[in-house]
């Protein structure tokens, strides 16, 4: 339902399908987490992206390049250059802990969220 409605710019009712699914934690998968983040990130919900980013290391669901691409699509659209979303890429590449913090802190700080990164350390 939340891939219908998105696709057809239903916004609204996508965002309340990707609420239930939040709330009833549902969400169990990468491919499920990032349908949730892509409308997120298309709909300019910035904040609720990046907890259900921040929900999604914390239960143990490992991002894929997907995760990223709607994480890195956020920061531009936050004013990040390509160039800088790049870097944060590649360093995630190189050391997956390291980098995953620094995506976390980076959405966070540009976000205006509180940035834990002691949550994704038990399950990387």
């Amino acid at each position: 339902m939340l891939c219908m409605y998105k696709k057809n710019a239903r916004f609204e009712e996508a965002t309340q399908v990707a609420k239930q699914m939040r709330e009833m934690k549902i969400l169990s998968d990468p491919l499920s987490y990032n349908s949730v983040l892509g409308l997120y990130a298309l709909d300019g919900r910035f904040k609720e992206a990046v907890e259900t980013f921040k929900e999604m290391v914390s239960s143990g669901v490992r991002p894929d390049d997907s995760t990223f691409k709607s994480l890195g699509t956020i920061l531009i659209k936050l004013g990040l250059s390509k160039k800088a979303v790049l870097r944060i890429e590649d360093v995630r590449k190189q050391e997956m802990k390291r980098g995953l913090e620094l995506w976390i802190s980076t959405l966070s700080s540009l976000v205006g969220i509180q940035s834990n990164t002691e949550d994704c350390d038990d399950e990387l």
